[in-house]
């Protein structure tokens, strides 16, 4: 009995009594009481993985598991910044327990992981630009104006842009390394040129795209790598693109990215897709509308389709963009940052997506794995399309139909 409440003494402090009040007094062997002793000291002194591990063999292994171990499991993804793999972690707690104060301790922490997991997100910057900022914006002038940042250096007709896109670019930075990279920090500078209209661009940017107002490129010059994305200013119309703040430019800096950290490996085109417009300021409701509407009925893509689907075969292009960001969304929500890291990974290794998803889970192979996410993530899409037509039609006035999910 005292060396566990020795436990609960060296616990206090590092999570809080409450919480750690669930790992005594009625407590392990002497044997884990050992092990927790040495996770909880790994917990004070930050060695947070070292803790998880132990507190992860005490709370799941032996003859008689200890579930109440599941608090320094916690709390350790919780200062390791795995939100989501600590709201698990709180709720087998939650489930080992019927302390009113350790619940209300451990509820108040999955709503703290919960708020860390969505931020609230400021307005995009393009939609906060009044009709003055967008025609000074729109202003093309004689010479180019240089701005550099810690990672960007950025060349165009307008002072203002140059300046706003400084800041700009980086915020997208962040927000893709942290889609992509678990929030590493990335090591390489990237020149952004800014083009007047849609016909500078295409006469000028290193790899045009005839269908879009934005593109990106790798090359070589004078013996140095050069990592450049070319932007459109203005629109067919002459009227500033807010979209390229919003929308063109992380997409085209994570597909810049994602092209660095395959290298000569290929990323699948939905996954490619998928993450471009995941990084993008604001999601697309129209896009999740989309993907429920036709996952749901005969205009799907089966997932088994989507996932070796090429460019030079989308018949459907719009369901294809749709399902493939749907899909990554609903995979980059699932897995915890290093899950999905170790997922893309195994992708650049060669492995199939079904191989790649069961290896960052430290799943044994499964062949009806692929069926059971593609049917879980239907659902979802599915849930997520009704809830949105609803909201929509409730804003509207409008009554959605019964039978509008044929499923």
């Amino acid at each position: 009995m005292r060396k566990n409440r020795r436990y609960i003494l060296l616990a206090v402090g590092i999570v809080g009594a409450t919480a750690l009040a669930a790992i005594g007094p009625s407590g392990p062997t002497p044997d884990d009481g050992a092990a927790l002793h040495q996770a909880l000291a790994d917990l004070k002194k930050d060695r947070l993985q070292e803790a998880e591990n132990l507190a992860m063999r005490l709370a799941t292994e032996g003859e008689k598991p200890y579930p109440r171990a599941w608090a320094v499991v916690a709390a350790a993804r919780q200062r390791h910044g795995q939100y989501a793999s600590a709201v698990r972690a709180y709720r087998l707690l939650l489930g080992s327990t019927n302390s009113p104060q350790i619940r209300e301790y451990v509820m108040a922490q999955m709503a703290a992981c919960e708020a860390a997991l969505n931020p609230p997100s400021a307005q995009p910057y393009g939609k906060r630009l009044t009709a003055s900022d967008r025609a000074e914006l729109a202003q093309v002038e004689e010479q180019p104006y240089t701005e550099s940042s810690e990672h960007f250096v950025i060349r165009a007709k307008n002072s203002r842009l140059a300046k706003l896109l400084a800041t700009e670019s980086e915020v997208s930075l962040e927000r893709v390394c942290r889609v992509i990279h678990a929030g590493e920090a990335y090591p390489h500078s990237v020149e952004i040129n800014v083009w007047a209209d849609p016909e500078e661009y295409a006469g000028n940017a290193k790899d045009p795209r005839p269908w879009a107002c934005g593109s990106f490129s790798i090359y070589t010059r004078d013996g140095a790598t050069v990592r450049q994305i070319d932007l459109t200013q203005r629109d067919k119309a002459g009227q500033f693109s807010a979209d390229m703040l919003d929308r063109v430019l992380p997409h085209e800096m994570c597909h810049l990215i994602l092209r660095e950290h395959f290298g000569d490996a290929t990323c699948p085109l939905f996954l490619n897709e998928g993450l471009a417009m995941l990084a993008e300021t604001e999601i697309d409701n129209a896009r999740i509308l989309l993907a429920g509407t036709a996952l749901a009925s005969k205009a799907k893509i089966p997932l088994e389709s989507l996932l070796v689907r090429q460019g030079d075969d989308l018949k459907k292009p719009e369901v294809f963009y749709a399902e493939a960001f749907s899909f990554t969304a609903y995979l980059h929500s699932r897995l915890t940052a290093e899950q999905f890291r170790d997922f893309l990974d195994n992708i650049k290794q060669g492995c199939t997506v079904a191989d790649a998803l069961q290896r960052a889970l430290y799943s044994p192979h499964d062949d009806k794995f692929l069926a059971e996410v593609a049917s879980a993530w239907e659902d979802h899409a599915v849930t997520q399309a009704q809830y949105l037509k609803a909201l929509r039609d409730a804003a509207t006035g409008r009554k959605t139909p019964e039978n509008w999910n044929p499923r």
